[in-house]
């Protein structure tokens, strides 16, 4: 952040002193799109974005995105259906003007749908919606424009600086009003017709310097043929500019503060989360974040080193603290990972930062997400949706896996006879199957979040109070230990299908796959929170239920051959079984555990099948 030179006082610029060295030509993007210029005034334009999605933001009100986009053209009904907080300029909506107050969408256009000489210029209708209370700061607006011309141009100004605008003396706020009434006649009458501004002759000549002034570029860059060429919104932000020389001078900006907002998330209840940046601390920046937000900001990120955050609660109202934001930043923050528990997300439930050791690994726009996720209530639709789909990937899983056991023939395959028998069996192609299908899925969905499906080493060691209720629930039937199994098979394929390949196979894919997938967006346990059933663990159990059953239908050991009993006991066992290796998942948030849980407690169950 560059600092303002408040000792500079020379006298606010006006139209017989406009600032004739300033070439705007010469401005050229910096990092991040900040337009630099030799001008003492703040740099309060900025682009923000990646080179499909750029948006033109002010500073001091960034929750206005300026979209400047050559040729960009929408139809009335489109443009009628827009999301709310929708501004359509000068010749983007192809339909005739239109105030959307319900759903705030309004289109500022003199072309289509209308008798041009009788309407005004767009520029003059965006002053009239500002004098008439337009609320700018009370949502995310998007702005778009198809071209910037000085009637487009105009009205942007007038969008990202009405904070200002009511601010200044009578005297200023007449020349911009002379000035957008001379260029709104231009523009929808002709210079013929110029008379019909009003001005007196004085005020036309110096009104006329300065649009020829804001023009001088665009009128060059048409002759030399480079018009389409130009990037319209480093060429706006450039005029934007231009104009603030015209009518602000340095003085004016004694109290700015250049506070750039990194990314924001609107939360529930009329709150939104901020990630901002600035050369101030956190209770320093208050006031101004309360001039950029009002009331509506309830949670904001102060970045203050590369990596490195301060987190303030501004609603102290909101029906949450920040110990709900810390648990899910720290499930979502790969930095806290595998590290050791004081490196977090963490500190009071009003006030606090990232972790202090490494700093955070999430972005800015990762952190917004991460808020909004601790914030909402996922609803029972949500919710039924990603189990059905989690459901319905893990079924297709095992419907491949089922198919090809009973084409499952290695040795005609291969043309060897010197295999293992062990690879001969039905149950091993299951297995091998089920295998290969869980890790490419898992490649295929975990690679860039692997913490979430529990690739990590375990942390913490409550875990293992679980392991003696595991052990009771795989004894119960809680895995699969066949008797043909049990009885009929030799040790060898004992440990491999039973004790190693099937603990495997039903951990990679119910306690990583599906586990992970129904945690996006949900609250789960951590080493250090308290117990509770989640429902990402309350999901994959329900599955885990469901894929012994299977085995049991698919083995011949249907319920309709077993006593009542013994069918529901085994259910209720591998429902236990599951929630409990869901608990040890949770709270060592590490898949390791699980599989060494499952691994004794099929061990056990098979060996007490065997002997007894």
């Amino acid at each position: 952040m560059s600092a303002i030179d408040h000792k500079n006082t020379s006298p606010r610029p006006n139209a017989d002193a406009i600032p004739a060295e300033y070439d705007p030509a010469q401005a050229v993007p910096l990092q991040g799109g900040r337009i630099k210029s030799s001008s003492h005034l703040p740099e309060r334009y900025t682009i923000k974005g990646d080179a499909d999605d750029r948006v033109l933001i002010c500073l001091e009100a960034p929750n206005l995105n300026v979209h400047v986009e050559a040729g960009l053209s929408v139809t009335g009904s489109m443009a009628k259906k827009s999301p709310g907080g929708t501004i359509f300029l000068d010749g983007v909506a192809q339909c005739e003007p239109f105030m959307d107050h319900e759903r705030q969408v309004y289109n500022l256009d003199h072309h289509e749908g209308c008798v041009r000489a009788f309407t005004l210029a767009t520029c003059e209708q965006t002053l009239v919606m500002y004098m008439k209370g337009l609320d700018l700061q009370g949502r995310e607006w998007n702005i778009f424009s198809n071209e910037p011309d000085l009637d487009a141009i105009l009205s942007i100004w007038i969008l990202l600086n009405h904070g200002r605008i009511g601010q200044q003396d009578t005297t200023q706020r007449r020349i911009l009003f002379a000035l957008v009434r001379y260029e709104g006649v231009i523009d929808a009458l002709g210079l013929e017709l110029r008379e019909l501004s009003a001005l007196t002759p004085e005020l036309v000549r110096k009104i006329q310097r300065v649009i020829d002034h804001l023009r001088s570029d665009e009128i060059a860059l048409k002759k030399e043929g480079r018009w389409s060429q130009t990037d319209f919104l480093a060429y706006t932000a450039t005029i934007l500019h231009k104009i603030d020389q015209i009518f602000y001078k340095p003085s004016d900006f004694a109290d700015y503060q250049g506070i750039e907002e990194l990314s924001r998330i609107d939360l529930s209840g009329q709150r939104i989360a901020a990630v901002v940046e600035a050369d101030m601390g956190i209770y320093e920046i208050e006031p101004h974040l309360n001039k950029l937000y009002g009331s509506r900001l309830g949670i904001v990120f102060l970045k203050t080193g590369i990596n490195t955050y301060t987190v303030r609660q501004m609603d102290l109202f909101m029906p949450m603290t920040l110990e709900d934001i810390y648990e899910r930043l720290n499930f979502a923050d790969p930095a806290v990972k595998c590290r050791t528990q004081n490196n977090k997300w963490g500190g009071a439930a009003d006030i606090g930062g990232s972790p202090r050791e490494s700093g955070t690994r999430l972005s800015p726009a990762e952190i917004s997400f991460a808020c909004r996720d601790a914030v909402s209530r996922t609803g029972l639709g949500v919710q039924a949706y990603r189990f059905g789909m989690s459901t319905a990937l893990v079924s297709l899983v095992l419907l491949i896996a089922q198919v090809l056991k009973y084409y499952w023939d290695p040795v005609q395959w291969s043309g060897r006879t010197d295999l293992s028998p062990v690879w001969s069996l039905p149950e091993t192609g299951f297995i091998v199957t089920v295998l290969l299908a869980a890790i490419i899925s898992l490649l295929l969905i975990a690679y860039c979040r692997p913490w979430q499906y529990g690739w990590i080493r375990p942390v913490g060691s409550k875990w293992w109070f679980f392991l003696p209720v595991a052990l009771l629930a795989g004894a119960g039937g809680g895995v699969w230990s066949p008797e043909w199994l049990a009885h009929g098979a030799n040790w060898n394929h004992l440990f491999m299908l039973g004790v190693i390949g099937m603990p495997l196979i039903s951990e990679l894919l119910f306690r990583s796959l599906a586990h992970g997938l129904l945690t996006q967006g949900a609250r789960i346990q951590r080493n250090d929170t308290r117990i509770f059933v989640s429902w990402p663990n309350l999901g994959s159990a329900l599955m885990y239920t469901g894929f012994i059953y299977m085995l049991a239908v698919f083995s011949g050991t249907h319920a309709v051959q077993a006593p009542l009993w013994q069918s529901a006991l085994g259910l209720l066992s591998a429902a236990v079984f599951g929630l409990t290796l869901g608990m040890v998942r949770e709270r060592s948030q590490s898949l390791f555990p699980t599989i060494l849980f499952h691994i004794l407690s099929a061990a056990a169950a098979i060996l007490l099948v065997r002997f007894l």
